[in-house]
């Protein structure tokens, strides 16, 4: 979830908005972060996350192909790094691991 900043607004005010926002929302006891919030139908571990110009969001539907999906995300943005196939991770490990 990403919160947008208004012109001429102030890292304190950001921080109050985020505050209540995350007051706002249903939250639960999480297992890989301490609670979970629900956002939009969706499960987040948190409302600070900063994304990056870098970062690739893969999305598929479950039962769908999501290891061949992550193994093609994998190959692609490792295509200049990993070009000879002869030493490649995903010949001798899962995708999952990868990522």
């Amino acid at each position: 979830m990403f919160l947008a900043t208004p012109m001429g607004s102030t890292g304190e005010q950001q921080a109050n908005e985020e505050d209540k926002l995350t007051l706002s929302l249903r939250r639960e006891k999480g297992w890989a972060a301490p609670y979970l919030y629900l956002f939009e139908d969706f499960w987040c571990p948190s409302t600070h996350i900063q994304a990056k110009d870098s970062d690739v969001i893969v999305a598929s539907f479950p039962k769908s192909g999501t290891t061949w999906l992550k193994a093609l995300t994998f190959a692609i943005v490792n295509h200049q790094r990993l070009s000879s196939l002869e030493n490649h991770p995903l010949l001798t490990s899962n995708p999952h691991e990868e990522f």
